[in-house]
């Protein structure tokens, strides 16, 4: 236990581990809020550190110093906790009673004004970043995240036991996200190329909890209130009998689910019509809304997508997008 006598016998180190108890500080801030040269500052946290009094970690180019959480010296997430009491360490109770007193023990209104002007440094350095890269942030996060890690963290809303219904699944755009939250996945495909591709995804082949079913609205391969929510996305327009077709998705989905179609506005672009080989231009919200209630469904609404514009180039003009939910 003498490494811990020798830590704590020295004044300073004393103070600095009462203000790492309140607050994780990287060393050049240390240097700000103790007034001491930086040498001395790293000379008396070697010493801390050999005791097992603190913990740090990498945040950028900074590393940033802490004292160990009271009630986390024995729970061996550093080569120091770990060491055993013939090697010098101090015994776990002691060490406890140490971190206890120095996240107690009173600071200075100087030293803790001195704390809060590092953070406040900390902070514009931070948001001195961000103006920085300005309009660049969202393609940085794409970049990182990928486009759809937001789409994902919504699905999180929703009861993760319930079974759903991807109707058109294509080529299974979705089916990843949807299987990462739900217990039972449901793809339905007419088109046994795109169902083939959608099986074949590379991000599925971990996955046990997706059924690929080969079927056409309106008359789909599942059986009365199957699913707990049935998506519909871009689908309507390529159905002819668009009426039956959502009666049909009211047919499959239990008293208390939920629908969720996404279809686009009528339009009049013929170019766009031939080029995405759809049987309908789309439809308005009202007379989509309508058929919704018709098939028995309440709560209905309908959301534009605000957000949904072309990636690329495209020739013709692109139609918007909307969102109806409802539940059966």
């Amino acid at each position: 236990m003498g490494i811990l006598f020798k830590a704590m016998a020295d004044a300073t180190r004393q103070r600095l581990l009462m203000v790492l108890s309140r607050q994780e500080l990287s060393v050049t801030e240390l240097v700000a809020v103790l007034g001491l040269p930086q040498s001395t500052i790293s000379r008396h946290l070697k010493v801390l550190r050999e005791a097992g009094l603190l913990l740090d970690r990498r945040v950028g180019a900074a590393v940033l110093q802490a004292a160990r959480p009271v009630g986390g010296s024995s729970k061996g997430d550093s080569e120091a906790a770990a060491k055993k009491d013939a090697n010098g360490r101090p015994a776990a109770e002691l060490l406890e009673r140490v971190l206890e007193w120095a996240s107690q023990a009173p600071l200075d209104e100087r030293t803790h004004e001195r704390i809060e002007r590092a953070i406040q440094r900390r902070q514009a350095t931070s948001e001195d970043f961000f103006e920085r890269i300005g309009t660049r942030w969202d393609q940085m996060r794409i970049d990182c995240f990928g486009e759809s890690f937001h789409l994902e963290a919504l699905t999180a809303l929703l009861p993760g036991e319930w079974t759903v219904a991807d109707i058109g699944t294509g080529t299974g755009y979705l089916l990843p996200i949807l299987a990462s939250r739900f217990r039972r996945v449901i793809a339905v495909e007419p088109a046994g190329a795109m169902l083939e591709a959608a099986r074949n995804r590379p991000e599925l082949k971990a996955t046990d909890n997706v059924e690929f079913r080969e079927g056409l609205l309106p008359q789909l391969p599942l059986a009365d209130g199957e699913v707990d929510l049935v998506i519909a996305s871009l689908v309507l327009h390529h159905v002819p009998r668009p009426v039956e077709a959502v009666r049909e998705l009211r047919r499959v989905v239990r008293a208390g689910g939920r629908l969720l179609i996404i279809e686009q506005h009528e339009h009049a672009g013929d170019e766009f019509h031939e080029r995405m080989g759809d049987y309908w231009r789309g439809f308005e919200p009202p007379a989509l809304l309508a058929w919704v209630q018709e098939a028995g469904f309440m709560d209905a609404r309908v959301s534009p997508l605000t957000q949904a514009k072309p990636a690329g180039r495209q020739t013709g003009q692109v139609p918007g997008l909307y969102t109806v939910t409802a539940r059966a």
